[in-house]
């Protein structure tokens, strides 16, 4: 089938009245425009060129044709150049594959402006041949609500996470085309990821750092240290001996977990740690207990004997002896703060526990916030509470969407989100407002009581344990129903971050 046919068809099909059409076709090179202008006007469409080399006032004119409705077509490439601003914009259409993501969301984002009796913008986007190694998986990403998502399971699943009132279709043919470029170019990371540090520098004018790497490729953080640490990936590229770290199988996980955590202090601290010359022994690492044990389970995921050290400081000797794993960290913690998606105030807690509001952490720091674990012991593993008797405090640790494979059904709560102040939360099972459990939260003021909520969207994100967000504390208890369990709606005294919100809705 003829390409412009199949132009022509789509048009047909989702924009068929063509009378209050503004569109804009981002082409290959000029005389791909010139092709496509020429093609439509030989069917009876006005359709007209607007390029960097046409003349000023050809150009002007073009552009005012274009507003006023004497032009419905304009057909450009790259992206219109600076001071041309036509809010009328309203279809979009994509003629060839847009290797660079800033320029697919710039050639977007023409389309993107309010304008009166402006209701939506279509935008239909022509996938022919294309290279394997080229990302479609990016364009699609860019456009979900969250980038943390399969994005071969959005488009299976027809994309339910986009943001309120949009939608994408994809024809049967592109939509195989598309899942089968992403399963090459995704599906075997150990060809993929050499291949692209081999050239990297060469083909991005950036130096090969963990914080460009992630940038320029879409690759989730995870996605590159599922099987490997970031060391190891440049070594497989570079043809070398693997890393020499006597803990490799541990820093592996290590990395993944702080991928996830987002207080900046506690990246802080790591950075600090591993920065310290492995050969020269340290005696004070200028950590109080809280934060040690923090740390040793931050990096070591158990108890001390468990990995055969005895003090923290053996502890962190132990993690400094792994040379590469160090700089990993340093260079991941370093984009970590970075992109941290949230602003962290700091809140002090009873106990003189400190966290950071909306900051990421794992269930062992939280323990540690509070001193419930150290070297020796892991602390209670509490499902769901955590109530801490001497300081009068219950941790509430949420997790909004339930899968059946994770929760049994006496345990699948409703706990959602009811605005960015108030959430509805049920407590255990077995919880009757009549138990002392029950009395303490329906009296919770009165009885000096501090309800801490700890929130995370789903319980792993790509196979790696999720963290949970603190949410602070809640300020009034609206209302309890009924027994065993109970459901509450509490007031929360800082309001959850809109993006937070907007995902804990959909989830």
């Amino acid at each position: 089938m003829h390409f412009e046919l199949e132009l022509a068809k789509s048009l047909e099909r989702y924009q068929p009245d063509l009378s209050a059409t503004h569109a804009v076709g981002f082409c290959a090179s000029v005389r791909h425009a010139d092709f496509m202008a020429k093609k439509f006007k030989e069917v009876g469409l006005k359709a007209e060129v607007l390029l960097g080399e046409t003349p000023s006032k050809i150009r002007d004119q073009r552009v005012q044709d274009f507003r006023s409705g004497q032009i419905t077509f304009l057909f450009t490439v790259d992206v219109f150049s600076e001071g041309v601003d036509i809010p009328e914009i309203n279809l979009v259409l994509f003629l060839r594959p847009t290797e660079s993501l800033t320029v697919f969301l710039q050639q977007l984002g023409r389309g993107l402006r309010h304008y009166p009796e402006k209701d939506c913008l279509t935008v239909l986007d022509f996938v022919g041949q294309s290279h394997r190694k080229y990302r479609i998986d990016r364009k699609f990403s860019a456009l979900l609500r969250t980038q943390r998502r399969r994005i071969d399971q959005e488009i299976e699943k027809d994309f339910p996470n986009l943001p309120p009132g949009c939608n994408i279709q994809l024809e049967r043919v592109a939509r195989e085309h598309i899942l089968r470029n992403i399963t090459e170019s995704l599906g075997n990371l150990n060809h993929f990821i050499p291949e692209v540090i081999r050239t990297f520098t060469v083909e991005t004018g950036l130096p090969l750092t963990f914080a460009n790497f992630v940038e320029s490729t879409g690759l989730t953080p995870l996605e590159i240290l599922r099987s490997k640490t970031w060391t190891e990936w440049k070594k497989v590229a570079n043809h070398e001996l693997p890393p020499p770290d006597p803990d490799l199988q541990a820093t592996r996980k290590a990395l993944r977990r702080i991928i996830l955590r987002t207080d900046p202090d506690r990246l802080d601290q790591l950075i600090h740690l591993s920065s310290l010359n492995a050969a020269e022994p340290t005696t004070s690492y200028g950590f109080n207990e809280q934060d040690s044990a923090a740390l040793h389970y931050l990096l070591w995921g158990q108890k001390g004997e468990k990995i055969g050290v005895s003090s923290y400081q053996e502890s962190f000797q132990k993690w400094r002896g792994n040379e590469c794993s160090n700089d990993d960290l340093i260079e991941i913690a370093t984009w970590r703060k970075s992109v941290h998606p949230y602003t962290t105030p700091l809140v002090v807690l009873p106990g003189n526990a400190k966290l950071r509001l909306h900051a990421a952490y794992g269930l062992s720091e939280i323990k540690s916030a509070f001193g419930l674990n150290n070297l020796d012991q892991a602390g209670p593993m509490g499902v769901g509470v955590i109530y801490i008797k001497s300081l009068k405090v219950y941790l509430h640790l949420v997790t909004f969407k339930k899968e059946e494979r994770d929760f049994a059904p006496t345990t699948r709560y409703q706990d959602y989100l009811i605005s960015r102040t108030r959430i509805h939360w049920e407590s255990q099972a077995a919880t009757t407002q009549a138990t002392t459990t029950g009395q303490n939260y329906v009296h919770f003021k009165e009885r000096g009581y501090t309800i801490l909520f700890f929130a995370r969207q789903e319980k792993r994100i790509e196979g790696e344990t999720s963290p949970f967000i603190f949410l602070g504390a809640a300020t009034n208890l609206i209302s309890a129903e009924g027994n065993r369990p109970i459901a509450m709606v509490w007031d929360l005294e800082h309001p959850v971050p809109a993006e937070l919100f907007e995902e804990a809705r959909v989830a």
